[in-house]
């Protein structure tokens, strides 16, 4: 084992003597005895450093302090103090706490220990140099795998931006071609019920595939996805197939327009070889730029009436979807039209015939917000506002009842402004009176359920649910009642409740389907509590078509906030601005996304920042609410937003919360519904 050596900096010979005879005494190495600081730089460790012992009092130009210091810089060596007492090693050390100290006279105990903490602290701080080396390498390779991730994730973004753009313009294309056939004669019928459809980009990757493609092709939808589309169609005549990927590759590249490609024999994986009538066609972007190609083909020999069925049923869908687009643009003119019948009655005396002539006006455009509604829906096939269920009642009574007849009694605390929930009421009634019937059942010797219920706001409370958004808890607690911890454990799981008169793995699925979360605690001194969240319907202003007029509130104070309106109507930016501009708000307007940002970043620049952005939600050619929104977020967090929308049953509107939003509002809407709007923003 190899000894430590010290060095000894001292101008005391009977000192170093004495140090000396201790150190080897106690196993240490005396490598060098100097006078000064100037001499003790001089010494070499070789290799392993040394312990360097400096009496505090040597003369010279470097005292030992100064000594101390230039050591640890070129050797790192640990450093012990000599000094001639208590109060100046404490001096010394309140400066240079890093550095050990011995007391003269001296005592070996104590010589020991110095030595022993010098050492042990060299090789801490060696080993902490160490790990900062490999934490820095750590650091290094994690910032490149983030890096690396965030890159992937980037592109995996702007490839699922194409897809959405793919599905649209192929979406687009469907409804035209489908609106465009002749149902009154049978015999003029080009699209087959196993119409398969391929769209690919101008690499003729396949971006999208649909299943009656997969299926004729012998394809799986992983397999297809990314491959070159006369990789998956290939013609059994080579040059057949050589001929349709130029056709196709010019298409989708260059001035070629769409075409049909007659009758191809094409290789299936299923073994067979059918033969397709085919067509195709290239993708135009927005701005005219093509952007891929879309093949569409069918068996030559399925049965026609099939193809006429189909056709019914595609017509009916694009009809479906023409419909709502009608009711969406219908939607936005009767906002631009409400908002300016409102701000026109402010200007006129309520006693002349011009603002009687407006209030009959006004009503017959709530009228036509019904019909709107209709429009959609007849085309989507719900209400504008979807089911709602009110708990506030519905809890009560079915409380009451489950319990009728035995020996157990319901306690009910619940709020008369609880929310509301999207779902239907006979299936809310089952959930709960199931959950009744399990703590009757439980109480054998009778009591009394505890029953409360309250609003849980997005981000407020921690749940244990599968999306964020708005809940309503419902508590049940049965303070008598103790449920053993083998069945609590299993009690969700089909027929484990059997020492219960009920199961509750039914009811449990049925909630958790419906986006809710149910939950069983028990304990000694707890009794057992059950926990229902629900998902909220947080209602949206806006599209309450009682067939009455909406009065325009009073004006507020000057503008105490800032509201930044996008929308890319024109006439809804002019008469909404203006009306916000009455309610005492100061406004600023953008027609899309890109513009909406640029303003925003803008006034944050300038400290003049935003307090709410209403965004419209569908930007033709331009970004809309859904990706505008995040990136104002992410330029002030504080920021309030409210999204706006001509489709009532839009899911971003049916529950805004759960997509990032403080409120919602319905067009057409007035005064009063943009108005609530805001306040519920700012609430």
């Amino acid at each position: 084992m190899t000894k430590t050596s010290v060095i000894m900096v001292s101008d005391n010979p009977a000192l170093a003597i004495e140090l000396s005879a201790m150190l080897k005494k106690n196993g240490y190495t005396v490598s060098a005895t100097v006078s000064s600081g100037e001499d003790a730089l001089k010494c070499e460790t070789h290799g392993h450093p040394a312990i360097v012992l400096i009496d505090l009092s040597i003369p010279g130009r470097l005292d030992g302090i100064a000594t101390a210091e230039k050591i640890q810089a070129k050797q790192n060596s640990p450093v012990i103090f000599i000094v001639s007492s208590d109060d100046k090693a404490k001096h010394a050390m309140s400066k240079h706490p890093q550095y050990g100290y011995i007391s003269k006279p001296f005592d070996e105990r104590e010589l020991r220990i110095a030595l022993e903490s010098a050492r042990y602290r060299q090789e801490a701080e060696q080993k902490i140099r160490v790990s900062e080396e490999e934490l820095k390498k750590y650091r290094a390779h994690i910032e490149k795998v983030i890096s690396r991730r965030i890159a992937e994730l980037k592109k995996t973004n702007a490839q699922l931006h194409r897809l959405l753009h793919f599905i649209e313009l192929t979406e687009r294309k469907l409804a035209t071609d489908s609106l465009e056939i002749n149902l009154h004669d049978e015999n003029e019928i080009p699209i087959s019920i196993e119409e398969g459809v391929i769209t690919a980009d101008t690499d003729l990757k396949i971006v999208l595939i649909n299943e009656a493609a997969l299926q004729q092709l012998g394809l799986a939808e992983d397999d297809a996805i990314g491959t070159g589309i006369c990789e998956v169609f290939t013609s059994t005549d080579a040059s057949v197939a050589k001929n349709l990927k130029t056709s196709l590759k010019s298409m989708a590249t260059s001035g070629t327009h769409g075409e049909s490609l007659g009758n191809i024999q094409v290789l299936s994986r299923t073994g067979d070889s059918p033969v397709f009538v085919s067509y195709a066609e290239p993708i135009l972007d927005s701005d005219g730029e093509r952007v891929g190609v879309v093949l569409t083909f069918r068996n030559a020999t399925e049965n026609r009436k099939k193809e006429y069925e189909a056709v019914r049923t595609r017509k009916l869908e694009s009809l479906n979807l023409m419909v709502r687009g009608i009711a969406h643009d219908f939607n936005n003119i009767l906002s631009s039209v409400l908002a300016n019948i409102q701000l026109a009655r402010m200007e006129l005396d309520e006693a002349g015939n011009g603002y009687g002539r407006l209030i009959r006006a006004e009503d017959s455009l709530l009228k036509a917000r019904g019909l709107s509604d209709q429009l959609l829906t007849y085309s989507s096939g719900e209400t504008p506002q979807g089911k709602t269920t009110d708990l506030v009642e519905l809890i009560k009574s079915v409380g009451t009842f489950s319990v009728r007849g035995t020996n157990v009694s319901c306690e009910f605390l619940v709020p008369a402004d609880l929310w509301s929930v999207p779902l239907d009421e006979d299936l809310v009634r089952m959930m709960l009176n199931d959950l009744f019937l399990f703590l009757d059942s439980s109480m054998a010797e009778g009591g009394t359920i505890q029953v409360s219920a309250r609003n849980i706001l997005a981000g407020t409370e921690e749940v244990r649910a599968t999306r964020p958004g708005d809940y309503i808890r419902i508590t049940l607690v049965a303070p008598n009642l103790v449920i053993p911890n083998e069945a609590l454990e299993d009690i969700f799981k089909p027929g484990s409740s059997l020492a219960f008169a009920l199961d509750l793995s039914v009811v449990e699925s049925t909630i958790r389907k419906c986006g809710g979360v149910l939950d069983v605690r028990s304990g000694t001194g707890h009794g057992t509590e059950i926990l229902l969240h629900l998902p909220a319907r947080y209602a949206p202003a806006g599209k309450k078509p009682d067939g009455k007029a909406a009065i325009p509130v009073k004006k507020k104070e000057p503008a105490q906030k800032k509201v930044l309106l996008m929308d890319d109507e024109e006439a809804i930016l002019s008469a909404t601005s203006e009306m916000l501009r009455f309610l005492g708000y100061e406004v600023e307007v953008a027609s899309h996304g890109e513009a909406a940002i640029e303003v925003f970043e803008k006034a944050l620049n300038a400290k003049t920042p935003f307090d709410a952005v209403i965004l419209d939600i569908t930007i033709p050619g331009g970004m809309g609410a859904q990706e505008t929104l995040p990136k104002l977020v992410a330029l002030d967090p504080a920021v309030k937003g409210i999204i706006s929308s001509g489709y009532s049953t839009n899911p971003m509107i049916v529950d805004c919360r759960s997509f990032g939003y403080a409120a919602a509002i319905v067009k057409p809407y007035g005064f009063k519904e943009l108005n609530e709007a805001l306040d519920i923003a700012f609430k």
